[in-house]
This record gives structure tokens, C-alpha cells and sequence, in this order.
């Protein structure tokens, strides 16, 4: 009975194992998003709109003490992120600001719960392989 009940369990913990490695194979950014309607009607014009909202973005972003720290290590002076800032046109400055709301650097509260609950898991799982138990009192 134990080499079945064994046996059981060590195919389930392959299982989930590559279950776990498949899922986090697949990047994030290759997933299919549905598009709202304002990106596929949008016209330069709306885009040029918004340019001075873009530049805030970005400067906002560029005002972090880690941005400045990192672009000085790069030896970007302020002026010179400026004169390029000012250079771009008024989609690409449009896509960069939208690429950087769209940046979360902390991770989400979903994806830090799911990856304990799969700690947790394989945790039970393995302890279960090795005949032992918890037992809280």
C-alpha cells in the first residue's frame, strides 16, 4: 500500500512541477490584449494633444533618484536627456509614456499570493512523499 500511495504522489508532484514550468515559461508581454477604441480611432492630431501630458509623465519619471542615479552612471547629463526628450516625435514620446505607466516594479499582490499558495503547495506535496505530517496542538 505505501509503494502505490508513493508511487501516486511522485506523479503528482511531476505534474505540478511541470505544470508550474510551463506556466512560467510563457513571458508576460506575449500575451494577447484586447484594444480599446481610442487606440484604433486615435489621429495624430488627439496624439499631439496630449504631448505635454506626456512630457510630464516622463518627467515625473525621470525625477526618481534611481532613474537619475542610473542615466548619470550611463554619463546622460540632465540637458542631454532633455535635448533627446524633445527630439522625439510625438508618438514615440506618446508610446514611451505609455510603456512607462504600464510598468510595475513591485509585482502585483495577486502574482506574490499565488506564489506562495504554489510554495505552499509543493511544500505539502513533498512532506506527503516522505510519510510525514503536521500536527499543530
Amino acid at each position: 500500500m505505501n509503494w502505490v500511495k508513493s508511487w501516486y504522489f511522485k506523479q503528482i508532484a511531476i505534474v505540478l512541477a511541470l505544470a508550474v514550468l510551463c506556466i512560467g515559461a510563457v513571458p508576460a508581454r506575449s500575451l494577447a490584449y484586447m484594444v480599446g477604441a481610442e487606440l484604433v480611432s486615435g489621429t495624430d492630431t488627439e496624439i499631439s494633444n496630449d504631448r505635454a501630458q506626456d512630457l510630464e509623465t516622463v518627467q515625473r519619471t525621470l525625477e526618481s533618484k534611481i532613474v537619475a542615479k542610473r542615466l548619470s552612471d550611463l554619463g546622460l547629463s540632465t540637458d542631454e536627456v532633455t535635448e533627446r526628450l524633445e527630439s522625439l516625435t510625438d508618438a514615440d514620446l506618446h508610446h514611451f509614456a505609455s510603456q512607462l505607466e504600464s510598468l510595475n516594479p513591485g509585482g502585483g499582490l495577486v502574482s506574490g499570493i499565488g506564489a506562495i499558495l504554489i510554495i505552499l503547495l509543493l511544500v505539502l506535496v513533498a512532506l506527503k512523499m516522505t510519510d510525514r505530517k503536521i500536527i499543530i496542538k
